[in-house]
């Protein structure tokens, strides 16, 4: 694998089993990493759960500002300068978040009692099982997207001018048209003074309709990958293709 100039992470089912914490093999690969290359956690989670579960963590990391934290699907971005600084923020209205719930609500016809939306301001999220359900709850959810993508259309009909897209195991991601992952895959290049085609993004949703697929427009190098245990090999390799 060449070094590319940047690297992008996915956090849920990526670097990170579903709204888990990493494992502490996984934040030393990155602290190492950060060495080597800028950083970009690209996420549809929020920006308190990758402080809480990322940023604390490596808050020693002598490398910090080429670290940058694009949440909720990147409606917002944030660097670090004598501590995490939001660069920007593209919320929704709340009238409109209201009404996104309430579809989000209506989409999915037989809901598990656990299911719930979360409302961050800048995206609002289904999550079909609840966060706390077990990994095989959550694999055994819809495991082929075949629910989420009925559910997608059915707010594609219904929910014009944002981008619904689905994410991880059980979640569907609702934002504003055209904040998405590719958004921040453009704002970052535009940051770094590069191209996108020469930073890397790895993620496990790079099928269609998966939120981590609309990069793939950019120009972008793309990494699919199974899960966290996937993810520590490319980022093995990495640092080994990577030097300063």
């Amino acid at each position: 694998m060449d070094c590319p100039r940047a690297a992008l992470f996915d956090v849920d089912d990526t670097l990170a089993e579903s709204f888990q914490p990493p494992r502490l093999s996984t934040l030393e690969k990155l602290r190492a990493l950060l060495e080597r290359v800028p950083i970009a956690l690209v996420s549809a989670a929020g920006f308190k759960r990758i402080e809480r579960d990322f940023l604390f963590p490596l808050r020693h990391s002598e490398h910090l500002r080429d670290l940058y934290i694009l949440p909720n699907s990147s409606a917002q971005a944030y660097t670090w300068a004598n501590g995490w600084n939001e660069e920007y923020s593209l919320g929704i209205p709340q009238e409109e978040r209201m009404r996104i719930e309430e579809l989000l609500r209506a989409a999915d016809p037989e809901p598990d009692a656990r299911a719930r939306v979360i409302d961050r301001g800048v995206q609002v999220a289904y999550v079909g099982v609840g966060i706390d359900a077990s990994l095989e709850e959550k694999r055994a959810w819809d495991p082929t997207q075949e629910k989420r993508r009925r559910m997608k259309a059915f707010l594609e009909k219904h929910l014009r001018g944002y981008e619904i897209l689905i994410g991880g195991m059980t979640t569907i991601d609702v934002t504003m048209e055209g904040v998405n992952k590719a958004y921040g895959v453009r704002w970052l290049a535009e940051r770094l003074l590069l191209s996108p085609a020469d930073m890397l993004y790895v993620g496990d949703a790079l099928y269609e309709g998966g939120n981590d697929a609309a990069v793939i427009p950019t120009g972008i190098r793309t990494r699919a990958v199974s899960g966290p245990d996937e993810t520590a090999r490319v980022m093995d390799d990495l640092l080994a293709s990577c030097a300063r």
